[in-house]
C-alpha cells in the first residue's frame, strides 16, 4: 500500500515554525531569565529574516508570557506574525519532539502525530503527547495520530524519501516494545511514505536525554549531502564520534553522497561545569534562513564560516544558544517546522 503521507525534509517550504515558550516551575527555573532572552533571539531573527513565515509559541496563561512578547524588538507586521497560544497545555519545551509533523504530498498540506512518551519514560510527557492533536485550528487542518512511539528529532529525512535515523531512539524496548527493526521499518516506511530507511547505531552524546536524536549529530541539507558532527580527538565523547564519522561514511558511500564534518565544541554548563551535547548540527532550516546555534565556543565562527560556504543559497543566521544547551537540547530541538 502506497502511504498518502511523505514526510517532507526540512528544506522544503515552511509556512510556519511551532515553539513553546520556558516557563517558571519547570525544570528551567535555574537559567528561565537567559532561556527566555535566547526565545527573544530565535523569534527575531526568524521574523525579521523570513517576512512571510507565521511563528506559533505556545505559551502558559500568566503575565510572564504576555511582558516577554511585549520586550520582543518586533515592528508591527513581525508582530502580527507572531501568535501566542494559551489554550493548548504542555509539559516541555522540546517542541521537536511532540509537534505535528508535515506530509510534502502532491503539494496539499497534511499532518500527523505518532506517541510521545517522554523519551522512553524518563520524563513526565501527558501534555506534550496530547499537544499535536490540538493545533488543529492553527495549521488549518485535523493532525491524523498514530500508535507508535515516535519523536520528530529522531527522524531526519531527504526529498528522495530516505530516512536518516538512530536505530537506539526508535528500536527500544521503553519505546516501542518488542518490535524488532524489521517490523519497525515496515511501519515507518507505510508511516512516513519512506522508500528506505539507513540506521546508525549507538551513538549518543554525555547528556544527551534523547538516546543520541539524529538531529543533534546528523543532517540532511540536501538530497545528497549529509553533515554530521565530526571526529574530535580531545572531546570526551571521541570515541562516540569515530564511530559516527565511520558509520556515516558507509552509509554515503553506498549512496554516492556527500559528507560534510562539523566541528564539535566542548560546551560545559556554566552553573556546574558538566559537559552538554552542544553541536551544531542542531540547525533550523526555515525556507531560505539556516538558524545556526553557537555557544560562545571557539568553533562557532568556524562552523559558521563552513556553512555559509557550504550553502551559498541558505543565510546562515548565528543564534546563542548557550542557556538552551543547559537542559540539553538546542535550536533544533526547540523548533517544528510546519510545512
Amino acid at each position: 500500500m502506497t502511504s498518502s503521507f511523505h514526510l517532507a525534509p526540512e528544506y522544503g517550504p515552511v509556512s510556519a515554525v511551532l515553539m513553546a515558550l520556558p516557563y517558571a516551575g519547570s525544570d528551567w527555573d535555574y537559567v528561565l531569565d537567559d532561556v527566555l532572552d535566547c526565545y527573544g533571539r530565535i523569534v527575531e531573527t526568524l521574523l525579521e529574516q523570513d517576512k512571510n513565515i507565521q511563528l506559533l509559541m505556545l505559551v502558559k496563561p500568566d503575565s510572564r508570557s504576555k511582558v516577554w512578547a511585549a520586550s520582543l524588538a518586533l515592528d508591527e507586521k513581525s508582530r502580527a506574525r507572531l501568535t501566542l497560544i494559551d489554550s493548548v497545555g504542555y509539559d516541555d519545551t522540546w517542541t521537536r519532539d511532540y509537534g505535528p509533523l508535515s506530509s510534502s504530498s502532491g503539494g496539499r498540506r497534511s499532518y500527523l502525530t505518532c506517541i510521545f512518551n517522554g523519551w522512553g519514560g524518563k520524563y513526565n510527557c501527558i501534555q506534550d503527547n496530547l499537544a499535536a492533536g490540538k493545533l488543529a485550528p492553527w495549521l488549518g487542518s485535523t493532525v491524523a495520530s498514530y500508535d507508535l512511539v515516535v519523536e520528530g528529532g529522531a527522524l531526519e529525512v531527504n526529498g528522495q524519501g530516505v530516512l536518516l535515523a538512530n536505530a537506539d531512539c526508535i528500536v527500544d524496548a521503553h519505546r516501542n516494545g518488542a518490535k524488532t527493526r524489521a517490523e519497525l521499518e515496515t511501519e515507518l516506511k507505510k508511516l512516513f511514505g519512506l522508500e528506505r530507511i539507513e540506521w546508525v547505531n549507538n551513538i549518543n552524546l554525555t547528556g544527551d536525554d534523547t538516546d543520541g536524536h539524529i538531529d543533534t549529530i546528523a543532517r540532511f541539507v540536501a538530497d545528497d549531502l549529509i553533515v554530521a558532527c565530526g571526529r574530535n580527538p580531545q572531546h570526551p565523547d571521541a570515541e562516540q564520534l569515530e564511530s559516527l564519522y565511520s558509520q556515516l561514511s558507509l552509509i554515503c558511500e553506498r549512496n554516492y553522497w556527500q559528507l560534510v564534518e562539523l566541528p564539535v565544541p566542548q560546551v560545559r554548563s556554566r552553573v556546574d561545569q558538566r559537559l552538554l551535547p552542544a553541536t551544531y548540527a542542531n540547525f533550523l532550516i526555515c525556507n531560505r534562513t539556516l538558524l545556526l546555534p553557537v555557544y560562545g565556543a571557539e568553533e562557532d565562527e568556524r562552523a559558521t564560516d563552513m556553512l555559509r560556504e557550504l550553502l551559498p543559497q541558505l543565510q546562515v543566521v548565528p543564534v546563542d544558544c548557550s542557556a538552551l544547551v543547559e537542559q540539553h537540547g538546542s535550536l533544533h530541538c526547540a523548533t517544528m517546522q510546519i510545512a
